[in-house]
C-alpha cells in the first residue's frame, strides 16, 4: 500500500500583483494632489503691490502657478476617482462642476499667474518707463481685473458645485460624517481664494476627505469590495 503523501496547507489567494500595483496607483492619484497643493499654496508669493516687490518675485510667481497649473489637474482627477470610491462618479452634478472647475480655473491661473509672472519677469530688462507701462497693464490681472476675475469665479463656482454635490450625495447614501463634511469644507475654503490660509486649508481639507475614504474602504474585507 502507497504510502500517503501529506497534502499541504492551501494558502490564502493573495491578491496579483498587477492588481496590487494598480490599486497603490489609484490610492496615490486620490490621495497625494491634494496633499501635494495644500502645501504648495503655503508657499504662494504674496509681495506688496508693488513694481518693485513683484517684479523680485516674478521667477517665482511664474513657476509657482506652472506648478499649481499640473496640480490642478490632478486634482480634478482626484476628486473623481474620490467620487468613484463614494459611488457617486456618475452624479452629473459633480461632473459638470469638475469641468468647469478645470476650465476656468486653469485658464484662471495661466492669466493671473503665469503671464503676469513671464510679464514682469521680461519687464526686469527693460527701461523704467516701459516697466512702468507692463505694470500697468498686468496690476490687476490676479484679483481685480474683471475678465481675469470673472473667470475665477466661475472656476472656483465649478469647484464649489462638485464638491458640494458629492458632499450632500455621500451625506444622502450614509457616508460616515467626517467623510461629508471635510469634502463640503474643500468647497467652502477655496472660496476664499487659493493662496495660503484658505487654498491650503480647502485643499487640506480634500486630503483629509480622502484619507478618511481611503481608510474605510481599504478596512473591508476583499471579497466586500469586489
Amino acid at each position: 500500500m502507497a504510502e500517503a503523501r501529506a497534502v499541504p496547507l492551501t494558502q490564502a489567494p493573495t491578491e496579483p500583483r498587477a492588481q496590487r500595483v494598480s490599486t497603490s496607483f489609484r490610492r496615490g492619484l486620490i490621495l497625494v494632489p491634494p496633499l501635494a497643493l495644500a502645501v504648495l499654496e503655503v508657499f504662494h508669493p504674496q509681495p506688496d503691490e508693488t513694481l518693485a516687490a513683484v517684479m523680485d518675485v516674478a521667477t517665482w510667481f511664474l513657476a509657482f502657478h506652472a506648478i499649481q497649473l499640473v496640480l490642478i489637474g490632478l486634482v480634478g482627477l482626484s476628486v473623481l476617482l474620490l467620487a468613484d470610491e463614494l459611488g457617486h462618479a456618475r452624479s452629473w452634478a459633480v461632473r459638470l462642476g469638475l469641468g468647469v472647475f478645470l476650465v476656468f480655473y486653469s485658464a484662471y491661473d495661466a492669466v493671473a499667474g503665469i503671464a503676469t509672472g513671464l510679464a514682469l519677469r521680461t519687464a526686469r530688462d527693460l527701461p523704467p518707463a516701459q516697466q512702468d507701462g507692463i505694470w500697468a497693464a498686468v496690476r490687476d490681472w490676479p484679483g481685480f481685473d474683471p475678465v481675469p476675475f470673472s473667470i475665477n469665479i466661475v472656476g472656483t463656482l465649478g469647484w464649489v458645485v462638485a464638491l458640494g454635490a458629492l458632499a450632500l450625495a455621500a451625506r444622502r447614501a450614509g457616508a460616515l460624517r467626517r467623510q461629508w463634511i471635510f469634502i463640503a469644507l474643500a468647497a467652502l475654503f477655496l472660496m476664499g481664494g487659493h493662496p495660503f490660509p484658505f487654498g491650503t486649508l480647502a485643499f487640506g481639507s480634500l486630503f483629509v476627505a480622502a484619507v478618511f475614504v481611503d481608510r474605510a474602504t481599504h478596512r473591508r474585507p476583499s471579497s466586500a469590495r469586489s
